[in-house]
């Protein structure tokens, strides 16, 4: 029983590869599925029963060992009206029972046709139903998003890298309308802090006095007013006797 199993394993696995065509890779999660399929096509009440009978040991029966070693000519001949693309061998039979004379070239032209045929049919289903199954195992799998990496790592290792003109086109785009933004609110910015400096500048310097001209040019007519409009100050003696002036020195 265990030989039938390996051997329906290497088929289910076989028939995975086959029908992912390269587009899936094989992960830890699928080796059950594939283990599973085997065990329940192989492990069966009615195959385990016929396999104790093929071998003689329930019910023991020794000729049922003995009859693989004698050759019984059996025609199993299909039922069917028509016969499918897997049948070739069939069709070959056919041709060959009815066609007399097999070494004509035409016949064998015939023959190698329905070969080429019904091979060209066969794996033709089996593409299309190993790309189904793919496409609905792979839908079925999580999606994952990888962002595309632009900028190149400090050592370059090769490979292709694909990048499209229209997105790089809006990415320069957009930087230069961010540095062309940050280059506005720069010059705000040194403006607005040009504005209160110079109020602070103009506060700090005094006011000047609205009688400057006249201090220059009215300080000496003033003093000289002054000094006429002032009475003269008689000269005193040291008895405090006042000293009048004589007529010919005022004279």
């Amino acid at each position: 029983m265990f030989k039938p199993l390996a051997t329906a394993y290497s088929t289910q696995l076989s028939r995975y590869l086959q029908d992912s065509q390269g587009l899936l890779n094989l992960t830890k999660g699928d080796f059950f599925p594939l283990f599973w399929r085997s065990w329940t096509s192989v492990f069966r009440p009615q195959l385990i029963k016929r396999s104790f009978e093929a071998t003689g040991i329930q019910p023991a029966n020794p000729d049922a060992v003995l009859k693989k070693f004698a050759k019984e000519a059996s025609d199993s001949e299909s039922s069917q009206s028509v016969l499918s693309g897997d049948d070739w061998l069939k069709l070959k039979s056919i041709v060959r029972r009815e066609v007399k004379d097999q070494s004509s070239k035409d016949v064998k032209k015939l023959q190698r046709s329905l070969c080429h045929i019904s091979a060209q049919n066969s794996i033709l289903h089996e593409e299309i139903r190993g790309l189904r199954q793919s496409l609905a195992i792979k839908e079925r799998r999580p999606k994952q998003s990888f962002t595309l990496q632009l900028n190149e790592d400090e050592v370059y290792h090769g490979g292709a890298k694909i990048w499209s003109p229209r997105s790089e086109t809006r990415k320069r785009k957009a930087a230069e309308k961010a540095e062309k933004e940050h280059r506005r609110s720069l010059r705000d910015a040194a403006k607005a802090i040009q504005l209160p400096q110079s109020g602070k500048r103009k506060a700090s310097k005094p006011h000047k006095p609205a009688t400057k001209r006249q201090k220059r040019g009215g300080v000496a007519p003033a003093v000289v007013g002054a000094a006429r409009g002032a009475p003269a100050v008689l000269p005193r003696s040291r008895r405090d006797r006042v000293i009048t002036p004589s007529k010919k020195n005022s004279e």
